[in-house]
C-alpha cells in the first residue's frame, strides 16, 4: 500500500480552488445568462475536482491514479465542450490531468531498490 501522493493532492486542491474561484466570480453572470445551465457549467468539474481529490486522499493501491485520470479526462472532455463559451475551465482540467500523471508516477515501483532475495 502506498500513501497518497502530496503532489497530486495539492494540485487537485489548486484545481479545486479554480473552480469554486471561477464560480464564485462568474456565476451570477452565467446565471443570468444561461439560467440553470451555470449549475451543470460548474457543478461537473467541481464534482470532478472534488471526487479526484477524494480519491487520491482515501485510495491507498493502484487505483487512484486511474480514478484520479477517468475524473481529469470527464472534467477536460466537459471544458473542451463548453470551451467556445467559457473556456476558463480548460486550465483546472489540465492541472487535474497534471494530478493524474504525479500520482502515478508517485506510485511506481522504486526501480533502484535492490531486488528481494
Amino acid at each position: 500500500m502506498t500513501a497518497p501522493s502530496r503532489g497530486s493532492s495539492a494540485l487537485l486542491v489548486v484545481s479545486l480552488a479554480l473552480v469554486a474561484g471561477l464560480a464564485a466570480w462568474y456565476g451570477r453572470a452565467v446565471w443570468d445568462d444561461s439560467g440553470a445551465f451555470a449549475v451543470a457549467l460548474f457543478g461537473v468539474p467541481l464534482l470532478c475536482a472534488a471526487g479526484a481529490l477524494v480519491a487520491e486522499r482515501a485510495a491507498r493501491g493502484p487505483a487512484a491514479p486511474v480514478v484520479v485520470g477517468v475524473l481529469a479526462a470527464g472534467s477536460l472532455a466537459w471544458s473542451l465542450v463548453v470551451a467556445l463559451g467559457f473556456a476558463q475551465l480548460l486550465v483546472p482540467a489540465l492541472l487535474m490531468v497534471a494530478a493524474g500523471l504525479v500520482s502515478w508516477a508517485d506510485r511506481r515501483p522504486d526501480r533502484t531498490a535492490p531486488l528481494p532475495g
